[in-house]
């Protein structure tokens, strides 16, 4: 194992604070989300400004291990109650995702005119990593594809409270608040939800699931709720933390990109991004009242932006955690697998336009 340089652990400890000043400004004004979006806001200014923030890859799915054994604490028995909606709601998230697909990658390539392989892969809902090492392999330009990924997470989890909160007038907290207001795990129930963040991590990596990172501790923390062994939640300071590392690696991922160069492929993105948030907006308001759920619940379930970052506004707005947090990896495990098989099937390969 390679340890990190002097300099690679000051640029992580600047990004950090960085992320932590700009989650403290947005917590003193009171926004949604302020630990993320603040964190998130600042460090991609500063990516931008070409300040040297930096992206610590491990030290985020450690985070993501934490959001997920918190997560665990939504599949409590009652949920056996709202299984109908679950049916219902894989089905509605295949047909989105399909649509959705479609109409982005056939707009990254008539509108924006990118290669084929480029904007098939740049255009799927999700699956970052994954699309950008496959479109790779397939001849497609990589640093496009993560930077259209990249910036469509970026715009859907900024964007998104603000819709809620202005169009749809819900109140979403700050998280840390919410999740002050619970009970906190202390002592053994505390050992046994760090147990189950890193019992679930290995498990989630060696299984190699999709998401794994953050399904693998949700699904044993969520047995450890299930069965009554554990009844408080991981202390709030700590879901803070996950906030500003979380935010601050999406800002970081824009690091070294030169505006004037990547200004096209950027407002491509934001464009697309905007007009996924479009869709799901429709969707969710036509289908939600059939499947029996709250608007603001569907959408979050099918807006294009990350598991975890969806999943913590999901928290904030007390809604179904455990139903929007499935229907994102359904969504994840949906592009992931299928995603190169029709790539295949389309047989455009390697032939450019």
């Amino acid at each position: 194992m390679i340890k990190p340089s002097f300099g690679q652990i000051t640029r992580l400890a600047f990004t950090l604070l960085l992320g932590a000043i700009g989650g403290a400004v947005f917590f003193y004004l009171d926004l949604p989300l302020a630990w993320m979006l603040g964190s998130m806001t600042f460090t991609t200014i500063a990516a931008f400004a070409g300040a040297p923030v930096r992206l610590h890859m491990p030290l985020r799915m450690a985070m993501v291990a934490v959001l997920g054994t918190l997560l665990g604490s939504a599949f409590t028995p009652h949920i056996l109650d709202q299984l109908q909606h679950w049916g219902a709601g894989v089905l509605v998230m295949v047909v989105f995702v399909t649509t959705m697909t479609a109409a982005s990658v056939g707009f990254l390539m008539w509108f924006g005119k990118m290669d084929r392989t480029t904007a098939y892969f740049a255009g799927t809902p999700g699956g970052l990593g994954e699309m950008t090492i496959i479109g790779e392999q397939q001849g497609g330009d990589p640093r496009t594809i993560a930077l259209v990924h990249a910036t469509r997470i970026f715009v859907v989890v900024f964007l998104l409270p603000l819709f809620l909160t202005t169009v749809q007038h819900l109140d979403i907290p700050n998280t840390a608040r919410v999740l002050a207001s619970r009970p906190t795990a202390h002592g053994g129930e505390l050992a046994i939800l760090a147990v189950c963040a890193v019992i679930g991590f290995f498990l989630g990596q060696y299984l190699r699931l999709p998401g794994g990172r953050i399904l693998g501790p949700m699904s044993v923390s969520a047995a450890a709720y299930l069965s009554g062994i554990v009844h408080g939640r991981p202390p709030a300071e700590l879901i803070a933390i996950a906030q500003v590392v979380i935010g601050s690696a999406i800002g970081a991922r824009f690091v070294g990109l030169n505006l004037r160069q990547t200004g096209k492929p950027i407002f491509l993105a934001i464009c697309s991004a905007i007009f996924m948030l479009a869709m799901a907006a429709i969707f969710a308001s036509v289908i939600a009242p059939w499947l029996g759920l709250p608007m603001h619940a569907l959408l979050l379930a099918l807006s294009p932006g990350g598991l975890a970052e969806m999943s913590l506004i999901a928290l904030a707005l007390g809604v179904d955690t455990a139903f929007i947090a499935t229907m994102h990896l359904v969504r994840i495990l949906l592009i992931v697998t299928l995603a190169p098989i029709f790539f295949r099937v389309l047989n455009w390969g390697n032939s450019g336009k």
